[in-house]
């Protein structure tokens, strides 16, 4: 019969339309009906708890309780109608053919399903407290917002009966299961059976429950509905029917050889899906239900095919009653085959997800004739306890209850009670719960009140509930009219249904033939069932049929099913995560001391550096000869030593040097022919080490220790052969060691001994500080007998020993000529300078200056005593022309123009002018731990700054702080703006993506998965997104230098660039940090997660369902985890060397791990590509500031590869290097902007950034550079034209720039005032010279500057001598005299010092002379001290009252700039016009 049908039509079949798999365009007015993904149909409205999502039945009893109380009930009972197990488990397949909806959607909500305490099967220890975890069924992720649009499940399978269940419903999966070889799909050539699925097609692989694991996939069959595999009934069911399609197929290709491999599959695949709708509506339907389906009128285009909630959640789950704990297995001859451990069936539970290793050792014909044989369950509302108690469920909850999963279902799709859902199927309601099947209660009377107490109303119950205790024999009639309006429905919206003759699929011929194929017909044509072994009606088992069961099959004579528990996701990630966690902990500790060691590293240079320039400008190079060393430990003093090395010679010295070989003391042997050194005497009794004093001529002695007396003797040796080749002689005494130690006058003992000496002659004269204590008589003594030596007296005044100043004012001192200063000398002078009469300070100097003694000063006296204030000035501008001049014209001042000389008389009336002056003149001894004045009010006398004091009252506390809360917020209030902006654009994207990713992005399942930390960690990300992004802002030197060109200028702060970059980057940093910690609490999260939800996590990532992906798999296998792992070790690198510390001592260091930037964003970039917590979103703040920046590199590009020639360089004093170099063809700056210079014969790649001094008329450009770092050293060494470079005759300069700098606005105010310290005087430089050339020639018509006021803070001329020579080119020039300047020298001494008033005196005279400085040769001012900013703004804002603002600019090291600050803030504070606003730089 089979073989005939195909030879009825000659019709050419080829050409009939293609059924798709995923059930698109089966209605062509309404193509998605029916397809995958679709919405389930609802025939009663949504009865969600909120109307919206939340499961109904809120109020009802647990479905745990529930099932115990109704479903469990006696067991081995068989089918009232002696329904086979062929029907129990083939309804599986019906279902899986139709629907597949209870499976989990994104994202995973689990809703707990309480279990009672004591419960016997999950409770055994009645701990309390447990659950079942039911995961809610997927859906439309539109649904579910509004009541308008409740969630509506989406069933992940197609409505029709098509043959999903053999051919899946994906293109790529039935192509992975073809062989393309005459139609048939692909199978194993012994069996015929499917391939293993060795090609990993994603099918379904739960945990195997007997042990806790999941196994691979490969080992299941390759089978077109992914559910196949879940236990061994529905598995050869799945076999059978892919057996049927090959069957089929082969026949085909038997009747058409000509037909391709296409051809044949869609004949055949059409001939199964035809029978398959034949059997599934006209056999198993009326045997499930006991009733037919109405007679088929024709395909019905507005007939919805969709799945009902109600049929998919309660009513075809009617079934699960008949499934019994175990199948049967028999052959043809009746023969039951038994286990291996001898039970007489397979115990369902035991198999879940286990199946395919049964089939290697059973087949498929004996579980087809075992279940033809074996009776189901009973149909009533019990369920066996292998489903109702042994479902398989997830590995941490591995045993479930099916039928409170059943009753769970239906309130996760909303429906309604019971009794509504009757009255939507025009099925009157229940008005008690007796009417549900009266025979039933009658059989148990005391289910009413189970019912009464468990749900209180007949209108409350839940439809499953109802539904199955209405069953007699079968399904209710509630149920009976779902299932029934559910296939009516689909075989009548079927256009491809094989009744359907508008389709002209089939023949009259082939129709009849379809019609006659039953389920007998496909098991004994696709197996080796003998056709009398099997009865016809399978669905059915009645008497005479072939093989009765032995019995019905009970629990308890089947094998036990396990339950184990404790399974531990994480298991296996202990290590990997520790070590993780160790790894970016370390990763910190090691930049730290990567940076420490880089800090050493260029300490150490230094330090070589340093020595080998001492060796150069001493001289002393060893021409050959070997220098000795030794490593012992110098004696300081009883509680404490150091390890030292003494090093001898080459010259007549003797050096100690540290372990970083920084010379601690030398000893000079040269003016000496004997050296006296004593031993201690060797105690056996005492074990203490051998020590060696060495007697030092004119200085503290030197005590050295020992390990050993050997060690002593080899010193000794050394020494003593060190000083015969010099000529000395050594002398060596024996003392015992405590007397030597006791006679030692070490320096630290000396120094003990100075600062008690200068302590008491402090409070003898002035009186104990608070707190201070007189010593004994004991220590008195030890001071009256302590005098000081010239060279100790020299020290405490802060000078050298050979100075003229220190040899003139020892002399007085030292009044009887012994040569050193006792205590009542020092004391007496003291006294007299701290409280005695300006008579007698004017007598000192007189006889200072009288160094004959005979009581007059000739002018080659007063000569050498300015000569000595000359060498305190540390100035070589003044000539002996200069002093004769200064000499002459104060002896003019008194009358004395005649004479060579003045009396005392002559010398009080030429200081007379200056009394005032002599009142509260001293001795500052800086050198001494004692001060005789008061230091802290050393401000330069600025008498031409006078400011009369304030007439205003006191405004009261609280007015002068908010005065200067005011003053503050106007002076910084653009900074405060900008960084108000930024916060609050940083904190709003870290709240909106909390927010969203908190509350609004549930559907990616990432809160579940991660917890709160995924919305911490996508804020952050955010957050720190747009700060690294906009850090290329304020590195975009070339734009913010344009900028300053605009009027926009006024309203950003662009000079406060570098700092907005440093506060930026570090609120960057601190979300990373956040970022990094907040992904590692959430790698733990997700390695404790099932599989299942990570599919969720991510659609971009496929995992094997036996791989479980760990913590190394998401760092170290995932471009997000890779880039992660570097952008945290390069932003730990960066953020550790730019550490103030590191940036000063090691630029080079700081510089080249900046530049790792480009990789970071780089990185940042590809970061996000994995989309593995969703899109990438870097980009976004990325390109804007990306393109700016990359825009403005390109603009330097254009000077930075252009060698430009050197024109000349030059070594100025203080080890400064002028270069001065071409200038490029159209390159623009301004004055006070600064360029990033190299030098091509250093590094090429290193650049460094200095200002311009050269200024912008001039047709060169010239920098000054201080040699302060290891690459300023060696550009300066370079040039020294003591050092010959062969390799380089002609080295080159390459520049990027220019760039805006701090003070190059000063043109825009009226009047302005800059202030210079240290080598932050470079600017001015180019300013000043800008400023009188363009004032003096009016060629820039566009500067508003009409006054400058500029400070200049040196500690002394000495080190600046070519800004000098600066300054008095611009003196010269300035004919409009727009620029006043005034100098403040503060390497001085306090301002009442007498050498400082000296100096003032004679500066002051020399200035009415000359019209300009004795120490610079300029007209500008000599102040000695710091200056009094606040009293000199004050002068020049009473000055210019006529401005309403003054641009203040400083340029040098941070205390200046912050001292001009302060200043500023401090008279802005008063509220008046003008105003000043400070601009500054900060060097070094």
């Amino acid at each position: 019969m089979l073989t005939s049908f195909f030879c009825f039509s000659e019709k050419q079949f080829s050409f009939t339309e293609k059924q798709r798999f995923d059930g698109w365009f089966n209605n062509l007015a309404h193509p998605q009906w029916g397809s995958i993904d679709s919405h389930m149909t609802r025939k009663t409205p949504a009865s969600y708890s909120d109307g919206v999502y939340m499961m109904s039945g809120q109020d009802r009893p647990s479905p745990r309780k529930l099932s115990s109380l109704f479903m469990k009930g006696s067991e081995g009972l068989s089918s009232l109608k002696n329904r086979t197990a062929i029907l129990a488990f083939f309804g599986q397949v019906v279902s899986s053919e139709i629907v597949m909806g209870s499976e989990s959607g994104c994202p995973i909500k689990v809703h707990p399903i309480e279990i009672e305490k004591c419960d016997e099967m999950y409770d055994h220890e009645c701990e309390g407290g447990k659950s079942i975890p039911f995961h809610r069924a997927g859906y439309d992720r539109n649904t579910g917002q509004s009541p308008n649009t409740p969630r509506q499940q989406i069933n992940r399978v197609t409505s029709w009966i098509d043959g999903s269940f053999i051919y899946s419903t994906s293109e790529a999966w039935i192509n992975a299961m073809r062989s393309f070889k005459n139609g048939t799909l692909l199978s194993e050539p012994t069996n015929g059976f499917p391939v293993r699925n060795t090609m990993r097609v994603p099918l379904f692989n739960n945990p195997v429950p007997n042990i806790l694991r999941t196994l691979s996939p490969e080992r299941l069959f390759l089978l077109g509905d992914p559910r196949s595999n879940q236990n061994p009934a529905l598995l050869s069911f799945g076999i059978l029917l892919f057996k049927w399609h090959n069957v089929l197929a082969d026949r085909v290709q038997l009747e058409h050889p000509d037909w391709s491999d296409e051809e044949v599959f869609q004949r055949a695949r059409r001939f199964v899906v035809a029978t398959l709708q034949n059997i599934i509506a006209y056999e198993y339907i009326p045997a499930f239900l006991g009733t037919e389906l109405p007679e088929y009128t024709g395909y019905k285009l507005d007939v919805h095919p969709g799945i009902s909630h109600v049929f998919q959640s309660s009513a075809f789950r009617f079934g699960h009653t008949m499934i019994p704990p175990g199948i049967y297995r028999r052959d043809g001859k009746c023969n039951y085959r038994k286990t291996a451990m001898g039970n007489p069936a397979l115990r369902l539970c035991a198999y879940w997800w286990d199946s395919s290793d049964v089939m290697s050792d059973s087949s498929v014909e004996e579980f087809m004739l075992g279940m033809a044989s074996q009776l189901a369950e009973r149909e009533d509302a019990v369920l066996c306890s292998d489903v109702r108690d042994k479902l398989f469920g997830p590995n941490e909850f591995s045993r479930r209850d099916l039928g409170a999963l059943n009753i769970m279902r239906g309130r996760d799709n909303g429906l309604a009670d019971y009794n509504t859902i009757r009255t939507y199927f025009e099925l009157p309601r229940v008005e008690k719960f007796e009417d549900i099947n009266e025979e039933l209660f009658r059989r148990h009377p005391d289910l009413a009140d189970k019912l009464l107490k468990a749900y209180g109303s007949v209108d409350n119950v839940d439809l499953y509930i109802g539904g199955m205790l209405e069953s007699k024999d079968g399904p209710g009639e509630l149920f009976t009219a779902i299932i029934l309006d559910q296939f009516v429905r689909i075989r009548e919206a079927d256009r491809f249904w094989f009744e359907n003759d508008k389709n002209d699929m089939f023949t009259d011929e082939e129709l009849e033939w379809v019609r006659s194929v039953t389920l007998w017909d496909v098991i004994v044509n696709s197996t080796d069932i003998e056709p009398d072994t099997i009865q016809r009606e399978v669905f059915f088992w009645n008497e005479g049929d072939p093989c009765p069961q032995p019995g019905q099959i009970e629990p308890s004579t089947l094998e036990p099913c396990s339950y184990l528990k404790g399974f531990d996701y994480f298991e296996g990630n202990e290590l990997a995560y520790i070590y993780v966690c160790i790894f970016l902990g370390v990763v910190p500790l090691i930049c730290a001391g990567a940076g420490y060691g880089v800090v050493k590293l260029q300490n150490k240079r230094k330090r070589h550096l340093r020595m080998k320039q001492e060796e150069m400008k001493s001289g002393n190079k060893s021409n050959g000869i070997i220098v000795e060393k030794m490593s012992v430990r110098e004696w300081l003093h009883a509680n404490h030593r150091r390890l030292v090395k003494v090093r001898f010679g080459p010259q007549a010295e003797m050096h100690t040097v540290d372990r970083k070989g920084e010379k601690l003391r030398s000893v000079n042997f040269a003016k000496c022919d004997t050296i006296t050194v004593e031993e201690s005497q060797v105690d056996s009794s005492k074990k203490k080490r051998p020590l060696v004093l060495i007697r030092v001529p004119k200085d503290h002695d030197l005590v050295l220790e020992f390990d050993s007396v050997g060690e002593r003797r080899k010193f000794i040796n050394k020494f003593e052969a060190f000083l015969n080749s010099h000529k000395k002689h050594l002398v060596t005494l024996q003392a015992p060691r405590d007397f030597l130690l006791a006679q030692a006058e070490t320096r630290e003992r000396r120094q003990k001994r100075l600062e008690h000496f200068f302590r008491e002659a402090y409070a003898l004269t002035f009186g104990l500080r608070p707190g201070d204590r007189r010593r004994g008589d004991e220590d008195g003594d030890v001071v009256m007998r302590t005098s000081l030596s010239k060279a100790e007296f020299a020290s405490a005044l802060g000078m050298k020993a050979d100075a003229v100043f220190v040899r003139m004012m020892f002399n007085i001192v030292d009044k009887d000529s012994d040569g050193r200063i006792s205590f009542q000398e020092f004391l007496d002078t003291v006294v007299l300078f701290s409280r005695g009469k300006t008579e007698d300070k004017l007598r000192i100097i007189f006889d200072m200056c009288d160094n004959d003694r005979n009581g007059v000063i000739d002018k080659g006296e007063f000569s050498e005593m300015l000569r000595s204030l000359v060498e305190i000035a540390r100035t070589t501008s003044l000539s002996d022309a200069h002093v004769t001049e200064l000499i002459d014209g104060m002896f003019q001042n008194v009358g004395l123009s005649n004479k060579d000389f003045m009396t005392y008389a002559d010398f009080k009336l030429m200081m007379k002018e200056y009394k005032g002056d002599f009142v509260a003149i001293g001795l500052d001894c800086k050198g001494a731990k004692q001060n005789f004045l008061d230091t802290s009010t050393n401000v330069a006398r600025m008498t031409s700054f006078h400011v009369d004091p304030s007439l205003h009252d006191d405004k009261g506390k609280i007015k002068s702080r908010i005065d200067c809360i005011v003053t503050y917020l106007e002076e910084n209030r653009q900074n405060i703006f900008y960084l108000f902006v930024f916060y609050v654009i940083t904190i709003a994207l870290f709240v909106h993506q909390f927010i969203y990713y908190s509350f609004l992005a549930e559907h990616t399942d990432l809160r579940h998965i991660m917890g709160v930390g995924i919305a911490l960690t996508r804020g952050s990300a955010a957050s720190l997104s747009f700060g690294y992004c906009l850090l290329l802002l304020t590195m975009s030197r070339n734009l913010l230098t344009k900028l300053k060109d605009f009027s926009i200028q006024q309203y950003i702060p662009l000079d406060s660039h570098i700092p907005f970059h440093k506060v930026i980057a570090c609120t960057a940093f601190f979300f990373s940090i956040i970022h990094t910690v907040g992904h590692i609490i959430n790698f733990y999260h997700v390695s404790t997660q099932p599989l299942e939800n990570l599919h969720c996590l991510t659609s971009e990532i496929h995992f094997p369902s036996d791989y479980k992906p760990g913590i190394s798999f998401w760092l170290f296998k995932t471009i997000t985890g890779i880039t992660g792992v570097c952008l945290f070790v390069i932003m730990i690198t960066i953020f550790t060397f730019a550490h103030p510390i590191i940036r000063k001592k090691a630029y080079t260091y700081f510089w080249s791990t900046h530049c790792l930037y480009v990789a970071m964003y780089v990185l940042m970039l590809l970061h996000g590509l994995a989309r593995i917590t969703g899109p990438p979103k870097f980009w976004k703040y990325f390109i804007g500031p990306g393109i700016i920046f990359i825009l403005d590199k390109v603009v330097s590009l254009r000077t930075k590869y252009m060698a430009l020639d050197i024109l000349e360089t030059e070594l100025l004093p203080s080890d400064v290097l002028k270069v001065k170099f071409y200038r490029p063809p159209n390159f623009k700056y301004l004055s006070g902007q600064w360029i990033r210079l190299n030098c091509t014969a250093l590094k090429s790649t290193e650049y460094h950034s200095f200002t311009l001094t050269s200024a912008p008329h001039e047709n060169f450009l010239s920098c000054h550079i201080k040699a302060q770092g290891h690459w300023t050293w060696k550009l300066r060494n370079f040039f020294d034209p003591s050092n010959i470079n062969p390799e380089f005759h002609q080295p080159k300069i390459r520049l990027e720039g220019p760039f805006g700098g701090g003070n190059q606005d000063w043109y825009k105010f009226e009047v302005a005032v800059m202030v210079g310290g240290g080598i932050g005087i470079t600017p001015y430089a180019s300013i000043l010279n800008d400023l009188v050339f363009g004032t003096s020639t009016n060629r820039y018509s566009g500067v508003s500057c009409k006054k400058v006021y500029f400070l200049w803070i040196c500690p002394s001329h000495k080190h600046f001598e070519w800004f000098i020579d600066v300054l008095r080119d611009v003196e010269k020039k300035d004919v409009t005299n727009v620029l006043e300047i005034h100098i403040f020298i503060t390497q001085f001494f306090h301002k009442f010092d007498l050498r400082t008033t000296m100096l003032y005196i004679c500066e002051n005279h020399f200035q009415r002379l000359s019209k300009m400085s004795m120490f610079t040769g300029l007209k500008a001012v000599n102040h000695f001290g710091r200056p009094d900013m606040s009293s000199f703004l004050k002068f020049v804002q009473k000055k210019h009252s006529y401005v309403s603002k003054i641009g203040v600019f400083s340029c040098g090291p941070r205390p200046l700039t912050k001292s001009v600050m302060t200043a500023c803030e401090e008279v802005n504070k008063g509220r008046k016009l003008p105003y000043f606003i400070h601009h500054f730089e900060n060097f070094g």
